[in-house]
């Protein structure tokens, strides 16, 4: 993910969940994208983080493989 993508991530996940502040969300996300340990942010309220990620980078993959004609 650039540095761009996990803004627009962050922003995203900032206008719809927001149960968590915005900083931290951008911190997490660095650290997640940069494969450093993430276990300091372990916990139930840090798992919609990783469940919105998923489905991010899902949708990603799927709207890049209708691009290139690909079906799933």
């Amino acid at each position: 993910m650039t540095l761009d993508e996990q803004k627009s991530f962050v922003e995203a996940y900032d206008s719809t969940i927001c149960n968590i502040p915005h900083e931290t969300v951008a911190e997490f996300v660095r650290l997640y994208e940069s494969g450093e340990d993430v276990s300091k942010f372990y916990g139930y309220e840090y798992t919609s983080i990783v469940d919105a990620l998923g489905i991010w980078n899902s949708a990603i993959k799927w709207q890049l493989q209708q691009l290139q004609g690909v079906t799933a």
